[in-house]
């Protein structure tokens, strides 16, 4: 288990490293370039010597694929994940993925059944990425980096939105401008969401700079 500067979580513990997806402001990636975690970036690795992180004494909230995508992993690790986290009820699990669909597939097949105190999040970046909420209804919304301008679908009653700016050096890199993010906080308090925006957010929000409590935030 790894201690971590993300914000909206205490740890992180990655079973599997590496990701098809070829998003150009991928984190991962670049960590994995510098460290070398895995072979090749966009064919996952499962790294099993990772289970025995879950089984710490500690309550936390622990996001469980900083380096992947949930809906990129094959059954048989997905499964070994699950009992990990249901042997472990004393954390708190968090998840994002851009494939919902896969994702979806996986936890029907899972040979665990019911699957515990596990968030799972959509990561959106652009308002075509709102298209996936047909077919999946997530726990909360990832909206890190925020790439342009996004109107959220009326049906967000309740959820959780995290809002982040894109970090890094890219060549290309996007600014977010304030006025998308008043848009959304406007739009996720007409829905009754919760609202937490990243450290990369605020400088440029100011003191409209806002982090409502999380619904997996274990208490200090």
């Amino acid at each position: 288990m790894q201690n971590t500067k993300i914000d909206w979580c205490d740890s992180t513990i990655n079973c599997v490293y590496g990701c098809p997806n070829g998003c150009k402001y991928c984190y991962g990636r670049v960590m994995n370039n510098r460290f070398h975690y895995c072979k090749d970036w966009k064919v996952p690795e499962w790294q099993p010597k990772h289970l025995k992180d879950f089984y710490s004494k500690k309550p936390k909230s622990i996001f469980i694929d900083s380096m992947s995508d949930i809906g990129t992993w094959e059954q048989e690790w997905f499964n070994e994940v699950v009992k990990a986290i249901n042997d472990n009820p004393q954390h708190r699990y968090i998840a994002l993925t851009k494939r919902s669909a896969r994702l979806g597939e996986l936890m029907n097949r899972c040979c665990w059944g019911r699957i515990n105190n596990l968030w799972i999040g959509i990561s959106v970046t652009k308002q075509d990425d709102l298209s996936i909420l047909k077919f999946y209804n997530p726990h909360f919304l990832s909206i890190e980096p925020i790439l342009e301008p996004i109107n959220l679908p009326t049906n967000l009653e309740r959820k959780t939105l995290i809002i982040g700016a894109e970090t890094g050096n890219r060549k290309g890199k996007v600014i977010p401008q304030k006025e998308w993010i008043d848009s959304l906080v406007r739009q996720a308090d007409e829905h009754n969401c919760v609202v937490f925006m990243k450290e990369s957010l605020r400088k440029i929000m100011g003191d409209d700079f806002r982090q409502d409590k999380l619904p997996w935030e274990i208490e200090k």
